[in-house]
């Protein structure tokens, strides 16, 4: 006797769709191929006290291409793999404000202003500099006393300058690895 093989719709929907999947494996490679660079090559392109961002992008990018809760768990893991990989002593500072970059920049994901290239390298900056300020407080939260003039002159305005030069080409590589713009779902469904 043969037995047909049938699939309920409980199966079928609980199983991720092929894009979900191709968007997971390409988020992963651009995030350990980010966090690598800014973790052994980035130090070496400094000017002052500021360093180029290249995570900033790459989550903003991932962000604004996949929706919200993409882009929010790639800046966690970036941020988290930074700290991880590099010796900074405050382990989940930045994992956080990376979070809150990619939750916060996921959600022009379905603006029509997601499909140019304008929105995300300002939101890159942006975030940037969102993060340096925010380490900084949280440095200050800790009774580390950095200096305002020290901070912006010599920290953020090279950082900011840096990854302003350098988001262009982290945002179009993102692009296109990820494709078109399209919002990811829990459990792999696609809008």
């Amino acid at each position: 006797m043969t037995q047909l093989a049938t699939t309920s719709p409980s199966t079928s929907a609980a199983r991720p769709d092929r894009t979900a999947r191709v968007t997971a494996g390409a988020v992963c490679v651009l995030l350990a191929v980010t966090v690598l660079l800014e973790v052994s090559v980035m130090p070496y392109l400094r000017i002052a006290d500021g360093i180029p961002d290249l995570v900033a992008p790459m989550v903003v990018a991932v962000a604004v291409l996949r929706g919200t809760m993409v882009g929010a768990i790639t800046g966690f893991a970036a941020g988290l793999l930074i700290e991880l990989t590099a010796p900074i002593g405050t382990l989940g500072a930045m994992a956080l404000l990376y979070l809150a970059v990619g939750a916060w920049c996921g959600r022009y994901c379905e603006r029509p202003e997601s499909a140019r290239l304008l929105a995300p390298l300002v939101l890159s900056v942006a975030a940037a500099g969102f993060v340096q300020v925010g380490y900084a407080l949280f440095h200050l939260l800790l009774g580390i006393r950095i200096p305002a003039s020290e901070l912006v002159g010599q920290a953020l305005i090279p950082t900011l300058a840096l990854t302003a030069l350098l988001s262009a080409p982290v945002v179009l590589t993102v692009r296109k690895l990820l494709g078109e713009a399209r919002i990811m779902e829990p459990y792999g469904m696609a809008r």
